[in-house]
């Protein structure tokens, strides 16, 4: 026969009876329990000093009758428990110094001549409460709708995708409404700022709205510093965060209970989603997620709640959330760079120019890498805005680098000619002649350096220099120096004397060519021979 517990009531009810005079066999007629249990419960209210004839018993008397009746294993000392206790300073030092574990205290006990259970030594320790804690909580008070969320990382397990070939790691973004327990779940490949985005922005369109609390994990995209009291974000997160409107609640480090609402229900999900499923790709993973969150965890009976958190979601908490706009959120990544000599920072493999006005080399900026722009700022203040870059690739503004050394910059004769041209106009033409030819580029040094020749001699000297160059066909740069060096530019440029006439032993060129020698050579024998005879033939 089953154990019977009698209820406040009921030992009410017998020492009523036996106060008013009644048997012991009536009381057991009128209340349906055994003689032997009001024989017992009476003899236990005239030990506590209730009286037959007296008054009723008082709270802390019948308190004591009805705890005779709580049912629960017997407080017996048993004889492990007797033969522990003579140990109970070692085991205690074990426990609590040495934290040794109940295995080893076990075989320490049985080496030194005391053997006894596994389970009677742990019952040894969970009654003096030197195992661990108790396990005392209390409840919170519940949230209004729309004002908090919970977020949670979670593995789900492994999947072969068939769009990129291999077997890949399905992690879970798990975000849950604490008002609702409505749930949204978005598988990713990996934790970084891009997929925890990706996925509230998901589960915010799941939702139709953003809560004013967001609670998440210490993960490193969004947590830069962990702690207690104040911990820090990410500027990524941050300004995401800013950007909706919903306020980050890091939870502290190993503390569960910080966000019970969703630390079961990435098992939750795992065991009743997951666990069986056929997958093909990780977009088929998602699109899976948001039915099951809907059709299976949103129609359940929660069992805290004991109501269907898609019912509750859409009749009390929906309204209650703060509005989504839907356009999409551009993620930005920032770094901090360093502006090199070349006026220009590194960032993800890629190089980006700064103004040197505003920025030298040598100043720490922020980069903010966005989807298609860079924008770096300096000391808060944005000064510059380039198209993204891939690997290896570089966005330079010819106009960031310093006006003295712009020329050198542009690659490209056209920018000589034109610095060239304010130099005078006999610089403007020797330059002009420099660049023509197949070649021009091979004469950029020389275009340069005929720039600075002009900062050195001044303007004036240079183009007298490139005149009196031109006059005698001479496009050499160097050989224009020389002027400037030796001030020849400023001597006049003497007259060449007129060519000679031709003269009576003047001969045609042909004459010093090398195929006719032999011809000359005999008409020369001839005419020796002539003379010397006198002409006679």
């Amino acid at each position: 026969m089953a154990y019977k517990e009698v209820s406040r009531v009921d030992v009410m009810e017998v020492i009523r009876r036996w106060q008013q005079g009644d048997s012991q066999r009536h009381i057991a007629a009128g209340t349906g329990l055994s003689r032997d249990t009001i024989r017992k419960y009476l003899a236990a209210a005239v030990e506590s000093g209730v009286q037959r004839e007296g008054p009723n018993p008082t709270e802390e008397q019948l308190s004591r009758l009805v705890a005779l009746s709580r049912s629960g294993p017997r407080q017996t000392v048993a004889p492990a428990e007797e033969l522990l206790e003579s140990w109970g300073d070692q085991i205690y030092r074990w426990v609590t110094v040495d934290r040794l574990q109940v295995t080893r205290i076990q075989e320490l006990l049985a080496q030194r001549g005391c053997a006894v259970s596994y389970t009677s030594l742990r019952r040894f320790l969970q009654r003096r409460n030197w195992r661990r804690r108790s396990l005392r909580t209390v409840r919170m008070e519940q949230s209004p709708p729309g004002e908090v969320a919970e977020m949670d990382f979670g593995r789900l397990g492994y999947i072969q995708d068939e769009e990129i070939g291999r077997r890949c790691t399905v992690w879970a973004l798990l975000v849950v409404l604490t008002y609702s327990r409505h749930c949204f779940l978005w598988p990713a490949y990996g934790q970084k700022l891009e997929d925890v985005i990706a996925g509230l922005e998901a589960a915010w369109s799941f939702f139709g709205g953003i809560p004013k609390y967001l609670v998440i994990d210490n993960f490193p995209a969004a947590v830069a510093g962990a702690d207690a009291l104040h911990p820090r974000l990410t500027r990524g997160f941050l300004e995401y965060s800013q950007h909706r409107g919903f306020i980050t609640d890091p939870a502290r480090v190993r503390r569960p209970k910080d966000k019970p609402m969703v630390e079961r229900s990435v098992q939750y999900a795992r065991e009743r989603f997951f666990k069986g499923g056929d997958f093909k790709d990780l977009f088929d993973v998602r699109n899976q997620a948001q039915r099951w969150c809907r059709d299976v965890a949103g129609l359940r009976i929660h069992g805290t709640t004991r109501r269907q958190p898609l019912q509750v979601f859409l009749d009390e908490e929906r309204q209650a959330l703060l509005p989504w706009d839907g356009v999409p959120y551009e993620v930005t990544h920032w770094r901090t760079a360093k502006v090199h000599t070349d006026h220009h920072v590194a960032c993800q493999y890629a190089l980006y120019s700064v103004p040197s006005t505003l920025c030298p080399p040598g100043q720490q900026v922020e980069v903010g890498l966005g989807t298609k722009l860079v924008r770096i700022f300096h000391r808060g203040q944005l000064v510059k805005v380039h198209p993204r870059q891939p690997k290896g690739g570089r966005s330079t503004d010819t106009a960031d680098y310093p006006a003295e050394l712009s020329a050198y910059t542009l690659r490209a004769p056209d920018a000589i000619k034109r610095k060239a041209a304010e130099q005078g106009p006999a610089v403007a033409e020797f330059a002009e002649r420099l660049f023509d030819g197949p070649l021009p580029w091979s004469r950029i040094r020389q275009g340069h350096k005929l720039i600075r020749l002009g900062e050195s001699y001044t303007p004036q000297r240079l183009d007298a220099a490139c005149r009196r160059a031109l006059d005698v066909d001479l496009i050499d740069v160097g050989r224009v120096e020389r002027i400037l060096v030796q001030a020849l530019e400023q001597q006049e440029t003497p007259d060449y004397p007129p060519a000679l006439p031709a003269g009576r032993f003047a001969r045609p060129g042909d004459v010093f060519a090398h195929g006719k020698a032999h011809t000359h050579q005999s008409t020369g024998s001839t005419e020796s021979a002539q003379l010397k005879t006198g002409g006679q033939s």
